[in-house]
C-alpha cells in the first residue's frame, strides 16, 4: 500500500527536525546559549529550595521521605494490632436436638 500525503509529511517533518537539531548541536553559540539556560535552571531551582526551606514547606524529596516513613509506620501499627488482638472465640459446638415425639391422633387407639 503506498504511503499517504500525511504520511510523507511527517518523515519530511522529521527529517527536517532532526537535521536542524544536528545543525544547532554544531553551533557554539547555541551550545553556549543551551548550557547557560541549564545553569540558570539549576540555579533557579536551588533559590526556590531556600525559599521553601525559609517558609518552612518541606520539598518533594522531604514529603516524600515523610510519606515512606508514614507508610512504614502504619504497616508496623497494623502488626502490632494484628499480634496484639485476642484470638476469636470458636465457636460452641451445636447441641443435637431430641427427637420430636409425635402425638397420636385424637381418633386413634391408645395402648
Amino acid at each position: 500500500m503506498s504511503k499517504g500525503v500525511f504520511d510523507r509529511l511527517r518523515e519530511q517533518g522529521e527529517g527536517l527536525v532532526a537535521r536542524v537539531s544536528a545543525e544547532l548541536m554544531q553551533n557554539p553559540q547555541f551550545m553556549k546559549a543551551l548550557s547557560a539556560a541549564w545553569a540558570g535552571k539549576a540555579r533557579l531551582d536551588e533559590g526556590v529550595g531556600r525559599a521553601l526551606k525559609q517558609l518552612n514547606i518541606p520539598t518533594r524529596t522531604e514529603f516524600k521521605k515523610a510519606l515512606s516513613r508514614i507508610d512504614a509506620l502504619e504497616r508496623q501499627v497494623e502488626a502490632l494490632k494484628a499480634a496484639a488482638a485476642p484470638p476469636a472465640p470458636e465457636p460452641a459446638p451445636k447441641k443435637k436436638a431430641a427427637p420430636r415425639r409425635r402425638k397420636p391422633a385424637p381418633d386413634a387407639p391408645q395402648a
